[in-house]
């Protein structure tokens, strides 16, 4: 019998298996951007990078606030079809290197032949559960994510392997969902929720933050907030959309 994190994670993989499968640019939609709000991706970053890399799937825009430069290695988690991991190649430029980690097998397939029909050489994607990332310490200048490590049974853990394979020094620029409300409603206000949809498994604010905390990382900073389109129902609990970025210390 699968334990609820194996059933959490089977049911992630197929959900977004079958996105890779049949979304294409013209059918992506923002995921957590309202109307009226400016969308995660301009029409110039989805030109900048190759057909089929944007999916729509995100809770805003990590590469903007990483401030990448030339040069820098980069990990993207749960990569997806590439997007971020495209746009921060164009960054970090030839001389620079993006690995992207994704654990659903035809996102990888979708992003490898994506990167193919390309001229990135700086990008290579992995196939692993970002709770337990197969790569040596101190090898990153950033880690990216989007709207992902809210889908990881054990977020703690996500945030400890990011402290690991940071350079020191080094700095994360994630975007993600987190909930806001009494910590003693949550269960019940998410109760039926899919859990391959972001809300279900997502963490109270309050909480995400101190599994940050606890992986001690340093200037720890929520840049940007604003309500997720799909939230509980319960009229005291409710689905942000948060950026936030946070450093490893240089000693």
């Amino acid at each position: 019998m699968k334990t609820p994190a194996e059933q959490q994670k089977e049911n992630i993989r197929a959900a977004y298996g079958e996105i890779a499968r049949t979304r294409n640019t013209e059918s992506s939609v923002p995921c957590c951007a309202p109307p009226d709000h400016e969308p995660d991706y301009s029409h110039q970053e989805i030109a900048s990078v190759p057909e089929g890399a944007f999916l729509g799937a995100g809770s805003g825009n990590p590469v903007r606030v990483a401030g990448l430069r030339s040069g820098e290695v980069v990990i993207d988690l749960g990569s997806g079809a590439g997007m971020d991991v495209f746009l921060a190649a164009n960054r970090v430029g030839k001389s620079g290197r993006v690995i992207g980690v994704d654990m659903t097998p035809p996102m990888l397939q979708r992003a490898r032949v994506t990167a193919a029909g390309g001229d990135y050489p700086q990008v290579e994607f992995l196939q692993a559960d970002i709770e337990s990332l197969p790569l040596a310490s101190a090898v990153a200048d950033v880690v990216l994510s989007n709207c992902v490590i809210n889908l990881a049974p054990d977020k703690a853990a996500v945030y400890r392997e990011i402290y690991r394979v940071l350079k020191p020094g080094g700095r994360f620029a994630i975007a993600d969902i987190v909930l806001q409300g009494p910590p003693a409603l949550i269960p019940q206000a998410v109760k039926g929720l899919p859990a391959c949809g972001c809300i279900a498994t997502a963490l109270e604010e309050n909480a995400y933050l101190d599994a940050i905390r606890a992986a001690s990382f340093e200037a720890v900073e929520l840049l940007a907030q604003r309500p997720a389109l799909a939230q509980p129902l319960n009229g005291l609990v409710r689905a942000h959309a948060v950026t936030l970025v946070g450093q490893k210390p240089r000693a």
